[in-house]
């Protein structure tokens, strides 16, 4: 069972999900009211976005150290590459948006 789950592609995978589990709890913690897009509006409007997705890639350290702790090396990296992603989307939405 560790040969499926230390790859780069499932670590990959964790490590872009675990951010848009953090996007949706706190979507449904604080702003349960409205709209999800009317939500990123509110977001992009006020130029939180880019600072959401940075905070929501935390949980991601978490992930990461399970798979170090496991020793499931590959799957990290697939995180790290998550991480990277998320931070070029992050530089993308800051100056574009």
């Amino acid at each position: 069972m560790q040969t499926r789950i230390n790859t780069v592609i499932f670590g990959l995978i964790a490590g872009l999900l675990v951010p848009l589990l953090a996007i949706t709890i706190f979507y449904f913690v604080a702003f349960a009211d409205t709209e999800f897009p009317e939500f990123i509006k509110i977001l992009v409007s006020r130029k939180k976005l880019s600072s959401l997705i940075s905070i929501s890639v935390i949980p991601d350290l978490l992930v990461f150290f399970i798979f170090i702790w496991l020793n499931y090396l590959y799957s990290a990296r697939g995180v790290l590459a998550a991480v990277f992603l998320s931070a070029i989307v992050v530089v993308l939405t800051k100056f574009l948006i």
